[in-house]
């Protein structure tokens, strides 16, 4: 009796030691495939609609450029063009209206544009944020003094000024002065940003996440303004990091940015 309940002991330790082996293997597997995925921005489902009148669609830079040297790349805003869908808006024609719209969960969120230009053609570059009655967020435009473009650079509004309110829609406008004789901006790009509340299982998962997994949690989420900033400051602080070098292809790429995803972010701006 003594020797069939040692046999049957040995058996059940070399079976967990079986099971513990499969799950170490299972882990080490998951843990591996969330490390080399690919981030990809998933669209977010808006719980209120932008106004269509005087809504972005272009990302890329509109004016005359008539004082601004040619470029390979325009000026661009790195923000994706959401859709929003029948049941959201109503149709014009058969075309579904897309926006230069993005989330955060940030009081002061950080903007990134391309820039095409270098300092030297620049006059002077502004940032303006309007809330949905016009009224400005900041005291007076932002004034940005630009070096090392061009180049990636990000924009954050100050911890000084209004703080964005949950739920509400704001136009941004970045305007570029590429003569000190213009009388009006040559070149602009604009867009529009909400404030959102996180949902809960988002931000527990946020709380164990590293800087690389918060990144592709903000992304899967379609919260673009915090996934851009996370993975963008983790850039400048790690340049010769190949895998952030990867990821941050991979967001740009998923949002149709294919073109300045390789490009260098600017040790910039003056605020």
């Amino acid at each position: 009796m003594t020797r069939i309940n040692f046999l049957s002991l040995q058996k059940a330790l070399a079976l967990c030691a079986t099971f513990s082996l499969v799950n170490i293997t299972q882990l080490s597997a998951q843990s591996q495939q969330s490390n080399t995925a690919k981030i990809r921005f998933v669209q977010p489902a808006l719980e209120r609609q932008p106004e269509n009148r005087g809504a972005p669609k272009d990302r890329k830079g509109a004016g005359t450029r008539r004082n601004c040297p040619v470029a390979n790349k325009p000026l661009t805003a790195l923000v994706p063009l959401v859709s929003i869908t029948a049941n959201q808006t109503v149709q014009t024609g058969t075309a579904t209206r897309q926006y230069v719209l993005s989330l955060t969960t940030a009081e002061h969120p950080t903007f990134w544009f391309y820039v095409p230009y270098a300092p030297k053609n620049i006059n002077s570059v502004k940032f303006v944020l309007l809330d949905e009655k016009n009224n400005s967020l900041t005291t007076e435009p932002i004034p940005i003094t630009l070096s090392n473009t061009p180049g990636v650079i990000r924009v954050s509004v100050p911890a000084t000024e209004k703080p964005l309110e949950i739920g509400q829609y704001y136009h941004w406008y970045f305007l570029m002065d590429c003569s000190p004789q213009s009388r009006s901006e040559d070149i602009a790009v604009e867009g529009l940003v909400q404030r959102i509340v996180p949902k809960q299982e988002l931000t527990r998962r946020l709380v164990t996440a590293t800087p690389r997994q918060r990144v592709a949690l903000y992304a899967q989420a379609g919260i673009w303004q915090d996934a851009v900033t996370t993975l963008g400051e983790l850039r400048i602080r790690q340049r010769q990091d190949a895998a952030l070098a990867s990821d941050w292809k991979d967001l740009l790429d998923s949002v149709g940015l294919e073109n300045i995803s390789t490009v260098a972010i600017a040790s910039c701006c003056t605020i």
